[in-house]
């Protein structure tokens, strides 16, 4: 099997043929007119000549003669009888008025007039074998100009093809070598031919380990979700027998009933997320009361916050309804706020909803605004501006949180804003968690 050439082969003669071709048509159309300028001077040349005749004919100066006159500079004429008798070459007999005339015989390149006047017939020639041959060797010339140009172009086009091919050249040795699991000797085209070809067939390679890690993903998120399913099943099992439990004091019960909510949400929430995750299942959306939504989220949150120093406020009216997945905005609401607890608290974290918006706002110290463009990037551990950083930052995975809830807001159509100021009376972090018109 032939080998397949290299990017820089092909760049380097596509650029050769481009030079050489445009180079051979300019030597064509030079070639081209020289030829032409060189039938159009003779023929001006036989023109002014014949005028000079009838003008020298007219004056006395020259008379009529049996042979043939030279006139100088390649041109003879015959007058009068001589013009009709054998005394011209055997290629102008016979040739009516008219002209001028284009013949060519042997090495020989005539061009040739004739006309009538008082003197008798004119028959004009001159001979422009001279001019011809000047003619063939511009052409010649051009000629090697041509092939000078083309071998030219060819050496430049390869150093060219080089500097230009070279960041790609680099980048398909790159590429083509980093999967570890293909050999050399596997490799669909040796180093240094086919670059194309071989960004193909690493691209491929790469499609196909991307495609085989999120078969992975899906069975180890299928997985996750069966494990863990499991015990928590066992778990509210346990809490509903306590909650059954006629011994259980009041306080005790409703942090047992809050368990079991908690545990309910859990499964709700692993459920959502795989589905999400997965990105084909359509959101599930429903009827919800904002506020009641909002302050379960407190609950769930309240014992972190109140660690931190996080004062919670919910001001979203209690009629204030929405139509929205559940369970996705819940997990946008828990990423919002545990981002408030980590790094805006000790703050205040205020809920509001107006213009369709959802507002998740603190009074804390504010995020710097040279972090502000990455702040939704993942594993992006940008401190607020007077924080310093604890103990436990470099081991802790941090930096999900955030770029989980954009994502969310992005499959649900939601859009989410954030301001932020280190600085001033309106000092602190505001997000903003516009819906879509479908779901107010």
């Amino acid at each position: 099997m032939k080998s397949a050439r290299s990017l820089t082969h092909r760049v380097t003669w596509a650029m050769a043929v481009m030079v050489a071709l445009s180079v051979g048509l300019m030597a064509v159309m030079a070639y081209s007119v020289m030829y032409e300028q060189e039938d159009e001077l003779a023929d001006q040349l036989l023109s002014i000549e014949m005028h000079r005749l009838l003008e020298r004919l007219d004056g006395g100066d020259l008379t009529a003669s049996a042979n043939a006159i030279d006139l100088g500079r390649g041109v003879r004429a015959w007058i009068g009888d001589a013009a009709r008798r054998s005394a011209q070459p055997d290629v102008l007999r016979g040739l009516p008025v008219g002209g001028p005339y284009e013949i060519e015989t042997g090495q020989m390149a005539l061009h040739v007039l004739v006309t009538d006047s008082v003197h008798g017939r004119i028959l004009l020639m001159f001979d422009a074998t001279a001019n011809e041959h000047r003619v063939s060797q511009f052409g010649l010339i051009l000629l090697l100009m041509w092939v000078a140009c083309a071998a030219a172009g060819l050496w430049l086009a390869r150093l060219i093809g080089r500097v230009v091919v070279e960041p790609i050249r680099a980048v398909t040795e790159r590429i083509a070598n980093w999967d570890p699991e293909t050999s050399a000797g596997s490799r669909m085209n040796p180093p240094g031919t086919d670059e194309p070809g071989r960004l193909l067939e690493a691209f491929n390679r790469m499609q196909d380990r991307v495609d085989r890690s999120m078969a992975r993903q899906r069975e180890f998120s299928s997985n996750l979700s069966h494990e863990v399913r499991t015990p928590l099943a066992a778990l509210r099992t346990d809490i509903e027998m306590m909650m059954l439990d006629g011994d259980t004091v009041t306080r005790s019960q409703n942090r047992v009933e809050r368990m079991l909510a908690t545990v309910d949400e859990i499964t709700a929430t692993i459920a959502s997320t795989r589905s999400l995750s997965e990105g084909h299942t359509p959101p599930q959306r429903q009827q919800l009361a904002l506020a009641e939504l909002v302050d379960g989220v407190f609950e769930g949150l309240q014992a972190r916050a109140e660690q931190t120093g996080l004062g919670m406020v919910n001001r979203i009216a209690p009629a204030q309804r929405v139509f929205v997945d559940r369970y996705a905005l819940l997990i946008v609401l828990r990423n919002l706020i545990g981002n408030a607890i980590e790094h805006a608290a000790p703050a205040t974290l205020t809920l509001g909803y107006s213009d369709a918006a959802l507002s998740v706002e603190d009074d804390g110290p504010g995020i710097d605004a040279q972090a502000l463009p990455f702040v939704f990037d993942r594993y992006h551990r940008g401190r607020y501006s007077d924080e310093s950083p604890s103990p436990t930052e470099a081991s802790e995975p941090r930096g999900l949180g955030l770029a989980i809830a954009r994502r969310i807001c992005q499959q649900q159509g939601w859009l989410i804003d954030l301001e932020s100021a280190t600085e001033g009376t309106r000092r602190g972090t505001r997000f903003s968690i516009r819906f879509d018109e479908n779901s107010t």
